[in-house]
């Protein structure tokens, strides 16, 4: 009996379903040869009745024949031809009902996947599906004047993985980074760091002294509205006193009249007190910045000519900001190296400007029939930016409104102030059409909160050129619960990235440490603390990862951290059990217990009888593609429906396959290598199944790269 080839491409749960196809319809066709086409094949949802199921109630119907009775006498003829064709991937066939359940030959079934996987190594999965379709992922994207806190690490988390799944089914993929360099916020922030720099070094993690510089110059100018006085504040910074802080705080509030004026004033005083006491660095920045700022007369006034100079291209200005926003993302970078994140491509949203690209968007959005000029004095006498009106280019276009639609009363995109200069929502949408003159598909990762807003910039996209319809979707995610403590950007406090980055190493290190000890293994410094690194690092990957982008994440480290629930550990785990058994082997080999492995091209994989292994196979190895596809090959509908990028698959996928994969050996599963008193293991089905483990390894290691977590070699 000639094997059947190897399979040819690299989507083999396709491939091995064509072939079957091709195999009954053949056959079937001797006995129905007035057929016109063959019901589909398709996998049984219960592998203990069949391998695979063809429905025949519609075919019975139409030709008014009892179906049960057809698909008994096919199976019988069907079973009849079998017995003369050794060599098919059908093994036998059974009618029950209206179903033909097919059954594959095993042996021959284990031999082509496990080469396939062996073969196909870490691009076991991926497919060529898009091949040739260009496609940028804006991600990320976090103003360049803080370090990045856990609502920005599922930005993150959600288009690096995105990204690796659909360079996974063929798109040619871009990660972009889009940098708001522009903005009262980041003025304010440069203006500060500009004159503190010089005088004091970084006393911390440097995107989190910028984002100190700007909580401070953000209560500052708030506080110098309010009329509160700077050199009194900085007397009472300098006593470091409680009770001069309390009598200054009295002062303050009862120097202003209204009781709005009062509580703000309260506010800011407390929001002082909250960033100057926090800690000796936080108190030693309050200071300087202070010591600074008491000689500028009006902070915000000063902090927007800043940002005028920026936009305007001169030469001081650009120093001051470009300092200050690349240090910042210097710190956001060596934060996303601990997740192994890298851009291909940092976009300033000033050089829009610079580059001419605003002024000439400008002058075409103008033209538009539906853009309505900016005024001083509108039809209620007041001033009035610029704007789309989209209510009636939603109406003239014909799109749909209600539920599955736009809403009826649409809200205009704002894009000018009334003194004519743009707002972030203009560059918005020039950056957005920048992108898409570069890709055939744009995403942008943002959170549920920004739907209208961007949903918007794909209106005016489409308002300005209508091929743009369908080329820039936003893929919405839900926000991150913290189970404890709230985040504030006035106040500086964030749950920051890198912090909560030490808390899982922290819980993961106790953990390890104590497992080791269990064991009786010494590791050394660096390899325990790589191994350590990359279980944390993993945790947040995959907590982050494994719910749909839709629901809202409750973060809790006690779960993230558990070896024995859905996890990262847990996968981990599972892991480096396969590769301590695969070890295991190799070892015994050299200690002369059992005999080198034959070739895999030798090895008998008819000797593997055990349905638990079989299901690991039909489920997992050959359904791994598919899940990519379901993942990250997603219909396009038609706008403002976005399409559903399923992110959460891999995670679902993985924590499914090491569950089914636990059961299937060990004392209760298959014993693979033998026992030492020779009972059990071992023999000839033993080679088969160490390559099978090696399969189900590539597949479990190909998935955690998808999720961007490094496999370990222990745990």
């Amino acid at each position: 009996m000639a094997p059947q080839p190897d399979f040819e491409t690299l989507d083999i749960a396709v491939e091995l379903m064509s072939r079957v196809d091709k195999e009954l319809a053949g056959l079937i066709r001797e006995n129905q040869p007035d057929l016109d086409e063959l019901p589909a094949v398709q996998k049984s949802r219960d592998l203990t009745k069949a391998d695979l199921t063809m429905l025949w109630a519609p075919y019975c119907s139409k030709n008014k024949m009892n179906p049960a009775k057809f698909t008994t006498e096919l199976a019988e003829f069907l079973n009849g031809r079998l017995s003369t064709e050794p060599g098919l991937l059908v093994f036998k066939v059974a009618g029950v009902g209206p179903y033909l359940n097919v059954f594959l030959n095993r042996g021959e079934t284990f031999r082509l996947c496990i080469r396939a996987v062996l073969k196909l190594g870490p691009k076991f999965g991926h497919i060529d599906l898009n091949k040739g379709k260009k496609v940028i992922i804006e991600h990320t994207s976090a103003n360049p004047n803080a370090p990045l806190h856990i609502g920005n690490l599922r930005n993150v988390m959600i288009g690096a993985h995105l990204a690796k799944l659909m360079k996974a089914v063929g798109y040619e993929v871009k990660e972009h980074f889009y940098v708001n360099d522009l903005g009262a916020q980041i003025g304010l922030t440069a203006l500060a760091y500009t004159k503190v720099y010089h005088k004091q070094k970084p006393l911390m993690k440097v995107d989190h002294w910028i984002g100190t510089m700007y909580a401070i110059m953000n209560t500052l100018s708030e506080l110098q509205r309010l009329k509160v006085d700077f050199a009194k504040l900085q007397e009472v910074v300098d006593q470091a006193n409680e009770d001069a802080i309390k009598a200054f705080e009295d002062a303050a509030v009862a120097a202003v009249d209204d009781d709005k004026s009062k509580k703000e004033v309260a506010e800011y005083i407390d929001i002082f007190r909250d960033i100057y006491e926090r800690s000796p660095e936080h108190n030693t920045a309050f200071k300087l910045v202070l010591s600074e700022m008491v000689k500028i007369p009006d902070i915000k006034a000063a902090a927007g000519l800043l940002n005028l100079s920026y936009e305007r291209q001169e030469p001081e200005a650009i120093k001051i900001f470009r300092k200050m926003v690349i240090d910042n993302l210097c710190g956001v970078q060596e934060t996303l190296e601990t997740y192994g994140v890298r851009h291909d491509q940092f976009d300033f949203e000033s050089e829009l400007g610079w580059e001419g690209s605003n002024d000439k968007f400008l002058t075409i959005m103008k033209n538009s029939p539906y853009f309505v000029p900016q005024t001083y004095s509108n039809a209620q006498g007041v001033p009035q930016g610029a704007y789309f009106d989209f209510t009636k280019f939603i109406s003239d276009q014909g799109f749909p409104t209600g539920k599955r639609g736009y809403q009826k009363d649409y809200p205009p995109l704002y894009v000018l102030r009334p003194d004519g200069s743009t707002l972030y929502t203009f560059r918005d949408v020039v950056y957005s059409f920048k992108k898409a003159s570069e890709a055939d598909l744009c995403l942008n990762i943002i959170c549920s909160e920004q739907d209208l807003a961007q949903q918007k910039v794909a209106l005016a996209m489409c308002a300005m050129n209508p091929e743009m319809r369908g080329r820039q979707y936003h893929v919405s995610y839900d926000l991150v619960k913290l189970t404890t403590g709230k985040m504030s950007g006035r106040r500086g406090r964030y749950l920051l990235a890198d912090d909560l980055y030490s808390e899982l190493k922290a819980v993961i290190v106790e953990k390890m440490r104590k497992r080791f000890d269990e064991k009786g293994e010494v590791l050394g410094e660096e390899l325990f603390n790589k191994i350590t690194h990359e279980i944390a690092a993993g945790a947040m990957k995959y907590a982050l990862l494994s719910c749909s982008c839709h629901v809202q994440i409750n973060f809790d480290i006690a779960k993230v951290t558990d070896f024995e629930d859905s996890s990262a550990p847990f996968i981990l785990y599972n892991s480096t059990r396969l590769t301590s058994l695969i070890n295991k082997f190799h070892g015994k080999v050299l200690d002369g217990e059992v005999t080198p492995s034959p070739p895999v091209e030798e090895v008998d994989f008819n000797l593997m009888d055990n349905d638990i292994e079989w299901g690991l196979l039909l489920d997992h190895v050959l359904n791994f593609s598919t899940i990519l596809k379901l993942a990250a090959s997603v219909p396009l509908p038609e706008p403002p429906l976005l399409p559903d990028y399923g992110t959460h698959k891999v995670c679902d996928f993985l924590n499914m396959m090491v569950r089914a994969m636990s059961s299937y050996y060990g004392p209760k599963g298959v014993r693979i290598l033998p026992t030492p008193d020779g009972q059990f293991g071992g023999g000839a089905a033993m080679y088969s199944r160490i390559f099978f483990c090696q399969a189900l390894k590539q597949v479990i290691d190909n998935g955690l790269n998808l999720l961007m977590i490094e496999p370990l070699e222990k745990m």
